[in-house]
């Protein structure tokens, strides 16, 4: 079937809609697109339509396909095996991981709480999004996929609906060098969801990123969350460790393809 595309074609923003999210980033010049998994009709989606609607989309705003290069879709397993992508290979994979915060972590080796001077929340929001803007950009420049983030879009997304009180938590060396952000799940109020967790490519291998798990845990257990999921690089074996033992366990796969402007 033919599937809509809700989007304004003539402004470049985040749309969501009943079928898919379209993102527009012109800094590493491409478009994200995430279909809805909750549709219904999700497995029947005909994704050549798609392409094809972009590709007309790009005639019109990009004609020189100057500003946007490639797409990049996200599936899941079901959506993968449908045409084009059941002939393709994935150039990244992520795992989907859950956990019902029930282990006690009190009883795990703690991370090297001792690297760090302290973890904490930044309260005053000017200075919350202005420490967010740095480390984000510091601890994942070199990250596949990562489009460095302005003020603007990081204001953005601390006042959406999902924003969790106090639920970004930074590691601090007189400076932040590391941090976790964790939102809600808009449609399970006990669900919590790792948005990023990421360390200052100065300060890897120090347990940063453990530690500041283990402190978004105990937050998200004192604010009466039960269930948290986040997602990782497939070929992440070390962090992955990490999350098994904080009791995470594998719940999906995520499949990222990608298409040049002109290919498809």
């Amino acid at each position: 079937m033919r599937t809509r595309i809700p989007i304004n074609e003539y402004t470049n923003m985040e749309t969501d809609g009943n079928y898919m999210k379209i993102i527009f980033e012109p800094k590493i010049k491409r478009i994200v697109v995430i279909p809805n998994e909750s549709d219904k009709n999700n497995s029947k989606i005909d994704f050549n339509y798609v392409y094809k609607k972009l590709k007309s989309i790009i005639r019109k705003e990009d004609n020189e396909k100057i500003i946007y290069k490639q797409i990049h879709i996200q599936l899941n397993k079901t959506q993968s095996q449908t045409p084009p992508h059941d002939t393709m290979l994935p150039v990244k994979t992520y795992k989907t991981m859950i956990s019902s915060l029930n282990t006690e972590i009190d009883s795990i080796e703690n991370p090297n709480d001792n690297f760090f001077d302290s973890i904490i929340n930044i309260k005053n929001e000017k200075e919350l999004i202005e420490n967010l803007h740095i480390i984000q950009n510091a601890a994942f420049k070199d990250s596949w996929g990562f489009s460095p983030n302005s003020i603007t879009d990081i204001t953005n997304k601390i006042q959406s609906s999902n924003n969790i009180k106090n639920g970004i938590l930074f590691a601090m060396k007189k400076i932040p060098i590391g941090y976790i952000w964790l939102e809600k799940d808009n449609k399970d109020s006990k669900l919590a969801h790792v948005s990023m967790i990421g360390t200052h490519p100065d300060f890897t291998g120090k347990g940063v990123a453990s530690s500041l798990l283990r402190h978004g845990i105990l937050f998200l257990k004192e604010t009466k969350y039960t269930h948290l999921i986040l997602e990782v690089d497939n070929d992440n074996s070390g962090a992955r460790k990490v999350y098994e033992k904080y009791g995470f366990k594998d719940s999906d796969t995520k499949y990222w393809y990608e298409f040049l402007i002109q290919s498809c």
